[in-house]
């Protein structure tokens, strides 16, 4: 019968504004002790696949430093103090695209990295996004958007045109399951869209 480990002794080797490095000295079911065992704890983030009325997907253009180049990826950010999944994913959508949108849908909550890291990352789809408004980087940020048509997108990943880091590849292809499987008439010109670039 699987069970969790027990922690006999926790200590934080590190701690800054954006994670906190625990060393945990454990001991599983049967008595084997691990130790040390690092854990990363960091706070939840958001992906937000948006999509406009022309059927276009906003994706965002910006320097990655850990890997050392220009990603093109999905709005996305970190909670802050009193955020849900939901108010998060709005502010990042705005702050960082100057979108709004009244239509929201949560695709998918899934871990990062549950053997080392303690956060999860929460996928939103949020359709006929309005851009026009005031974004608001960071001061270390310079972010570009583009609006790529949806059938361009899937079918620029499928064929591996397009790369994007692991999560939000997985929102996307989360966001693809979420209207395949919907019967909402407001999600059919989307999922047309998708079956499109499928068919390529």
């Amino acid at each position: 019968m699987l069970t969790k480990w027990t922690v006999e002794r926790s200590y934080t080797l590190y701690q800054d504004r954006f994670l906190k490095h625990r060393v945990d000295r454990c001991r599983t079911r049967q008595g084997v002790i691990v130790d040390p065992y690092h854990v990363i704890e960091c706070k939840d983030w958001i992906n937000v696949v948006a999509v406009t009325p022309d059927l276009e997907i906003l994706l965002v253009r910006e320097y990655r430093h850990g890997g050392g180049f220009i990603a093109t990826g999905l709005p996305s950010g970190t909670f802050e103090t009193g955020d849900d999944a939901l108010s998060c994913a709005t502010r990042e959508l705005r702050e960082e695209t100057g979108a709004l949108s009244d239509h929201w849908f949560a695709t998918a909550s899934v871990f990062v990295n549950p053997a080392v890291m303690t956060n999860r990352v929460h996928s939103f789809l949020a359709l006929n996004v309005e851009l026009g408004g005031e974004t608001k980087f960071d001061d270390s940020e310079e972010i570009e958007t583009l609006a790529v048509p949806v059938a361009d997108v899937f079918a620029d990943l499928l064929d591996g045109r397009l790369i994007v880091q692991g999560l939000h590849l997985a929102s996307l292809y989360a966001a693809a399951a979420h209207v395949r499987g919907s019967q909402d008439p407001l999600l059919v010109p989307f999922r047309d869209a998708i079956e499109h670039a499928y068919r390529r």
